[in-house]
């Protein structure tokens, strides 16, 4: 290899390198290099579809609130209702998910990711399809998740 080659080969990877690394945002909005942000852990407690009267977000603290909420879910068809979850220390919290669907009319919604920035707590999820919600013309989705912080706000991100 001559010399003019072997330096275009190098010109070219050095280029490659500096637009691949240069202004590296995340697809959402939030720099990646914001040392204030970090993830929060979260485990999904309840999904289900019911036409009821929520905010888009809420923040749950309290065993007596969760209950209330439960309460409101309780599907009188059924004898047994969906067991209670409780909070087990200081730094948890239920969040309450009901997303106005804008994409899919009978679907559902996948929770990405939560970063705690502040005490913001932002929620990234996307529309999904679920042939259930569909085949019954639902389009009321709630996801129940017990969070691992106590954010003050909570702000949602869809993605595509």
């Amino acid at each position: 290899m001559n010399i003019l080659m072997k330096g275009f080969i190098y010109f070219f990877f050095l280029i490659y390198f500096v637009f691949s690394c240069s202004n590296s945002k995340n697809m959402n909005g939030i720099d990646q290099d914001n040392k204030n942000q970090k993830n929060v852990e979260f485990i999904e407690v309840r999904r289900l579809n019911h036409a009821i009267e929520l905010n888009e977000t809420s923040l749950i603290n309290s065993t007596n609130e969760i209950k209330l909420l439960y309460q409101q879910l309780n599907d009188s068809r059924y004898s047994k209702s969906a067991p209670i979850p409780v909070l087990e220390g200081d730094e948890e919290a239920f969040l309450v998910l009901k997303p106005k669907l804008k994409r899919i009319k009978y679907g559902d919604i996948e929770v990405e990711r939560l970063m705690l920035e502040g005490s913001t707590l932002w929620v990234t999820y996307k529309e999904v399809e679920n042939p259930e919600y569909f085949e019954k013309k639902q389009s009321d989705p709630i996801v129940i998740l017990k969070i691992f912080n106590s954010p003050k706000t909570v702000r949602l991100i869809q993605t595509q």
